[in-house]
């Protein structure tokens, strides 16, 4: 009968038969592999509980990756539960963003209006200064003034000494004022007795033309 050798999957012939060969030992004639002969019959049957064994690791596998399967859906859906709860929370911190993008639109206002005292203080500020160096200048100008006024006034307070030929000196100078106005009033009265004499005959003569008999002539 014809072998088939399962090491070098070639084929040789072998004098026995089927059911002579059953459970003894056969050699490959062109590798010499060997192995125990079995009839088709249990070889099928010994395949069958092969594939009853594959089919058995199969479905427990099957079963390992359904479980496996099932624990990721339960992870998924537990992901998806918690996506969903994110997303509610989501939707409360965008609530939130709003209510904070408004008063952040008040902070903005807030802001300008403290630039704006700011700047108000700064223009107050500079007015204060240029006002306090306007008072000092003036203060200045006031203390000089002052300065001067005192020492004007203490000049006038100091007590002054003269001795006796001073004194003569001024008394002299003001008996010769006295005189020479005497004589300045004297020639002044002179001169107006002169000039009211002159007066008074120019009167009489034009008195005397004009009653005079030639004066209509």
């Amino acid at each position: 009968m014809m072998l088939h050798c399962k090491n070098c999957k070639k084929k040789f012939y072998h004098p026995n038969e089927d059911n002579e060969l059953e459970g003894k030992l056969i050699q490959c004639k062109f590798c010499n592999e060997q192995w125990l002969y079995e009839s088709k019959t249990k070889y099928l049957e010994n395949r069958l509980i092969e594939l009853a064994e594959d089919l058995n690791n199969t479905e427990s596998k099957i079963n390992l990756r359904k479980e496996e399967f099932q624990n990721k859906i339960n992870k998924l859906e537990e992901d998806l539960d918690n996506k969903k709860t994110e997303l509610e929370n989501q939707k409360i911190v965008q609530e939130k963003v709003t209510v904070f993008e408004k008063r952040l639109k008040e902070t903005e206002k807030l802001n300008n209006e403290e630039l704006e005292l700011h700047e108000k203080a700064g223009k107050i500020k500079k007015e204060i200064r240029i006002t306090s160096e306007n008072i000092s200048n003036h203060n200045k100008d006031i203390e000089e003034k002052t300065n001067y006024l005192e020492n004007k006034i203490n000049s006038y307070n100091k007590d002054k000494k003269f001795d006796d030929s001073s004194l003569n000196k001024i008394n002299s100078e003001i008996i010769k004022n006295e005189v020479v106005d005497i004589n300045i009033n004297k020639n002044f009265s002179s001169v107006n007795e002169n000039i009211g004499d002159k007066l008074e005959n120019k009167k009489e003569k034009k008195k005397n033309k004009f009653f005079s008999p030639n004066f209509l002539k």
